[in-house]
């Protein structure tokens, strides 16, 4: 059939239909992953947190903080003059699994390093410690001190105590910053929320949750319920975990961060066994402070009120294969690299621990 023209009509003409605007071409959903991790491996670093490899058998590097010039009365330099020594030779395999590796951007887990072996938190507890993952796993020396901490909190009648994450491998660290940033970029441009990220979780080989030595404990005060999004110091049960957590090795690792959405650092526990933790606690001294303190004075030993020691802790250059110390004869509580280039000792002087 014809196709024939329209019809005129007295004020009116034919004219063609007005263009369309052009649909936004969209990406299609799966490319979304691909962008993210792309962003994730390509995009540059911040410059305040440019990456810095320490090999095993760098130059001994010294922590750039602020130490306290004078020390408290309790702590001295130095050893006990009055106790005999031992002579201890460490390998370097040995001491990277140490309680007081600094891990940080700058600071990344050495080469080859594997962790002390993990074991899931309800099974090892059997229970006694309150756990939100069923999954979760941690060093056998951290999970005995969890137990004996929420044990002496119950006895407080402090029941809130819920740990939330421990170690991670490499690839969950990965997964975390992945999801971290999928769910921070539906609110802001990509780029802002890389850096958010990044300011949020740290980067694989970066986090002290690929140590056997970190939990994240949140306060829930109902049994599985949604935690409180308070700092410790905001609750009398947190209060309590910063005034005696010391006790049982563990530290507040980063003391004046606040809650936030996407980052667990205001309630991030870090074990350091319990020689570390009482200088730390005695020197009132966050983990960088103290790592200063003992490079500055190759040994430092806490004495009780009837100038009776404690415990001490020796800083020595780490060797490339070995690193030798001269301790006294106590209780070893800790062998361990800083990773800065320095190996570090601590132990505690037992009733059996007298002189020559």
């Amino acid at each position: 059939m014809q196709r024939t023209s329209p019809p005129m009509v007295r004020g009116w003409s034919p004219s063609p239909p007005p263009p369309q605007p052009a649909r936004p071409r969209r990406w299609p959903l799966w490319c979304i992953p691909l962008l993210l991790l792309a962003a994730l491996v390509w995009w540059p670093r911040p410059a305040q947190v440019d990456q810095q490899v320490y090999p095993l058998h760098a130059p001994a590097e010294r922590v750039e903080t602020q130490p306290a010039s004078t020390l408290p009365a309790c702590v001295r330099p130095g050893l006990p003059e009055d106790i005999p020594t031992q002579q201890l030779t460490v390998p370097t395999q040995h001491l990277m699994k140490g309680k007081l590796l600094l891990i940080d951007e700058s600071h990344p887990l050495p080469d080859g390093y594997t962790p002390a072996d993990t074991f899931a938190v309800l099974n090892h507890t059997q229970g006694r410690v309150a756990c939100r993952d069923l999954t979760a796993v941690s060093g056998e020396d951290t999970l005995s001190a969890l137990t004996e901490l929420f044990a002496a909190a119950r006895n407080e009648r402090i029941l809130q105590f819920t740990v939330f994450s421990g170690t991670r491998s490499g690839e969950q660290q990965r997964i975390l910053l992945t999801d971290t940033l999928a769910d921070l970029s539906r609110d802001m441009p990509l780029e802002s929320a890389l850096l958010a990220a990044r300011e949020a979780v740290a980067s694989p080989d970066c986090s002290e949750h690929q140590t056997a030595w970190a939990v994240d404990v949140r306060l829930c005060p109902i049994w599985n319920g949604t935690p409180l999004d308070t700092p410790y110091a905001a609750t009398e049960a947190g209060r309590w975990l910063l005034a005696y957590s010391w006790e049982y090795g563990f530290i507040h690792r980063w003391p004046q961060a606040q809650p936030a959405a996407h980052s667990c650092r205001a309630w991030h526990l870090r074990y350091v066994g319990r020689a570390h933790a009482m200088l730390m606690h005695s020197l009132d001294a966050t983990f960088e402070d103290y790592l200063a303190l003992l490079h500055q004075h190759g040994a430092l030993t806490l004495y009780d009120e009837n100038n009776a020691p404690l415990a001490a802790a020796v800083c020595r250059s780490a060797g490339e294969h070995q690193t030798s110390f001269t301790l006294p004869c106590g209780e070893i509580d800790d062998l361990s690299l800083d990773n800065t280039g320095w190996a570090v000792a601590a132990c505690l002087f037992t009733e059996s621990c007298g002189s020559p």
